[in-house]
């Protein structure tokens, strides 16, 4: 006699499925791969960007370890010429002991734009600002208003630390007269160490 296999086989993928037709079994497994492959497009387009941009990093940061380390040279030759530009801007600054020829020289630039000097006083300011002592003249001036601007703007280039603190003038009334002001110059002055 013959026995009789006992043993059952497993179903196939496709007798898993529900009762389906064959074409709706095909659409349905069409559809799940397709669920699948984009996930895994989309994860994979995530992952390139991140790995874009931490390549950049890498590269960064892989030129700054090997990139060579600045001599001792060249900070010192930094030094000597932010030293020397030191030097050159505290050239620029009168010292306060020089306010006679500065006065002189404020006298001739008042020469030159053909104004007439009637009084004159300096002052000086012996607190120390940022850089040093200011020294301020007072000037009384006749002449003409026009004069008096062109000496105002001459001051800048004989003077480049000066400012005008204050600047007051009164027109002749009368045709033929001078106008007159009163100029107050404050220039700042490099007293040294």
């Amino acid at each position: 006699m013959k026995q009789q296999d006992t043993t059952e086989k497993k179903p196939g993928i496709l007798d898993r499925l529900p009762k389906l037709g064959k074409t709706s079994q095909f659409v349905l497994l069409i559809g799940i791969f397709l669920v699948i492959f984009v996930g895994l497009f989309m994860l994979d387009r995530q992952l390139s960007t991140k790995k874009t941009e931490l390549n950049g990093t890498m590269t960064n940061l892989q030129r700054i370890l090997s990139g060579a380390q600045t001599p001792q040279s060249k900070f010192e030759s930094d030094l000597a010429v932010a030293t020397a530009e030191s030097e050159a801007a505290k050239g620029a600054y009168p010292d306060p002991n020089q306010a006679p020829e500065i006065m002189d020289s404020l006298l001739e630039l008042a020469s030159a734009n053909d104004i007439y000097v009637i009084s004159t006083a300096i002052s000086s300011d012996t607190k120390k600002g940022d850089i040093g002592p200011t020294l301020t003249f007072t000037l009384g001036l006749k002449g003409q208003i026009p004069k008096f601007e062109n000496f105002l703007l001459a001051l800048d280039s004989k003077l480049p630390t000066s400012q005008i603190s204050n600047f007051t003038f009164t027109v002749a009334s009368i045709e033929g007269n001078y106008d007159s002001g009163t100029v107050k110059i404050t220039v700042l002055s490099y007293a040294g160490e």
